[in-house]
């Protein structure tokens, strides 16, 4: 049962790769002003990794 679990585990990780690359692919296709609507890319990202990682001293 163990081994059945790791292979569904390992396929359904997969599909979800597959899902988000074929969704990524969906939304870049699409024209610019529709990105910027749907907020595509995330233009604060990096507003908000620097926000979230730690100070270094």
């Amino acid at each position: 049962m163990a081994m059945y679990s790791s292979v569904s585990d390992y396929l359904h990780r997969g599909f979800l790769r597959w899902r988000r690359r074929r969704t990524n692919r969906i939304i870049r296709n699409l024209p610019l002003e529709i990105q910027k609507d749907i907020g595509w890319p995330d233009s604060n990202r990096e507003q908000r990794r620097k926000l979230y990682q730690p100070e270094s001293f």
